[in-house]
């Protein structure tokens, strides 16, 4: 960022804008550029730490506005019905939250249509970047997979209706809930 500023001020002298002018100006600018790399960072950084706010490995049992919906072994799930999920302009009015021995791991989202499919597809890799990893079970069912920080993203779909669920998983607790169901078996 410094060097772009430098870079500016040079142009400005060199195009005689007056040293008080130039200073007010490159101090604008300087603030505009430092809360737009602000953003940029809150934006990436949005499944680093957790989802929507709320952090992996946090307890549920006690958050506030989290209804306990199910609960299987050590495994829980939980719907907050004070939020929605906003995507391209269309709200997914419930996301249900899964917890591993009480810790946040897991938010699902069920996909009623084809274009909120496609939406979501075109979303998450204008996100996240590119595929992963594509799966085709059956000759119906396709899972779209996509990594970012710590985090898992899955898309599946039911290619014949169109419906399908998506699926953030925070990988470090996923995959200790995969080892203890696998040595279960």
């Amino acid at each position: 960022v410094k060097q772009k500023i430098d870079l500016w001020i040079w142009i400005a002298q060199r195009h005689g804008l007056k040293s008080g002018l130039l200073a007010v100006i490159t101090k604008s600018v300087s603030v505009a550029l430092i809360i737009l790399l602000s953003i940029g960072t809150i934006h990436a950084e949005d499944l680093k730490d957790g989802f929507m706010g709320t952090k992996w490995e946090a307890e549920l049992s006690g958050a506030t506005n989290f209804l306990k919906l199910n609960e299987k072994d050590d495994v829980s799930y939980y719907v907050n019905p004070t939020e929605a999920y906003v995507i391209k302009d269309i709200e997914i009015p419930q996301l249900i939250y899964g917890t591993y021995s009480n810790k946040f791991f897991a938010v699902f989202a069920d996909i009623d249509t084809y274009d909120l499919f496609s939406k979501m597809k075109d979303y998450i890799s204008e996100k996240y970047g590119s595929l992963k990893m594509t799966i085709k079970i059956n000759p119906d069912r396709t899972i779209y997979t996509w990594k970012h920080h710590d985090a898992k993203i899955k898309l599946k779909m039911n290619d014949e209706s169109g419906t399908g669920r998506q699926a953030f998983y925070y990988t470090p607790l996923s995959k200790k809930l995969n080892e203890e169901r696998l040595e279960a078996y």
